[in-house]
């Protein structure tokens, strides 16, 4: 008898389960009404989960132990099956993540009520953006160079900051290494990220879906284009710096590819 109970509440609870989570499906857009999302940027190296100070060996043959991996999201639209573009306020659009500081979660508000199944967002800041001047955007520029994410003013932003030390079969010893994406006067290294959502996020008054990405930053070196830090040391052979040039357009290529979404919460965590 007892067991039979247990089996009833089971039922119970699983049948109203799943009608909450059919009446939140059929839950109307409210024209004019606004929610959240969060983005969650869930940093990791070829599958693992990215722990700073932590040795990890790519198909380079080298091992990096990565001291300090930020970088800059920016640009936020939310898309609709029809192709709908809800663009997020530009002014409020940049957001710095940092795995150091534990800065990995971008938080939307007022945003439109509705059904969105694909983000797009650039990594770096928009030269249009930054044409703006210092003044327009001092506040976050300040954000920025507190989390090293800047060079001077006249030289910019660092899109990414990826560096700490690794070893190669090629170089004696362990060295430190620099990788500080950004543009330049000769190169624009501002990339736009289109992904696709696995499930259908319903922004409501009442509903902030979450959306979960994994962010390998092995891609930066290891992803569709190779660069060996091997071949970037310094001429007292004592680091590795890229932080201009060709190799820079290479690692903005890749970087296109260092973001997937993992999954889509209903509503929060």
């Amino acid at each position: 008898m007892k067991l039979q109970l247990k089996n009833i509440i089971a039922v119970v609870a699983i049948s109203t389960l799943m009608f909450s989570c059919s009446s939140d499906d059929d839950t109307p857009i409210v024209e004019g009404s606004t929610g959240k999302m969060e983005i969650e940027f869930d940093n990791s190296v070829n599958g693992d989960d990215l722990i700073l100070n932590t040795n990890y060996l790519n198909t380079n043959g080298e091992t990096l132990k990565i001291s300090r991996f930020s970088y800059i999201v920016s640009n936020f639209v939310l898309i609709s099956a029809d192709g709908t573009e809800k663009v997020y306020p530009k002014n409020e659009s940049y957001f710095i993540i940092n795995e150091g500081e534990q800065l990995t979660t971008v938080h939307l508000v007022n945003v439109p009520s509705g059904d969105y199944v694909k983000i797009r967002f650039g990594l770096g800041v928009d030269q249009d953006r930054y044409g703006q001047g210092e003044t327009a955007q001092q506040d976050f520029w300040d954000v920025a160079a507190a989390n090293n994410l800047t060079w001077t003013w006249s030289t910019g932003y660092r899109f990414i900051n990826f560096q700490g030390t690794f070893t190669s079969p090629l170089v004696s010893g362990e060295k430190e290494f620099m990788v500080h994406q950004g543009s330049n006067s000769a190169t624009d290294n501002y990339r736009e990220i289109t992904l696709d959502f696995p499930t259908t996020a319903k922004v409501r008054t009442d509903a902030s879906p979450a959306v979960h990405l994994i962010v390998d930053a092995n891609k930066i070196l290891d992803g569709e284009a190779k660069l060996k830090l091997s071949d970037y040391m310094n001429v007292a052979n004592t680091s590795a710096s890229i932080m201009g040039g060709q190799a820079l357009i290479t690692i903005a290529g890749n970087t296109t590819r260092m973001f997937v979404v993992d999954h889509v919460h209903a509503n929060g965590h």
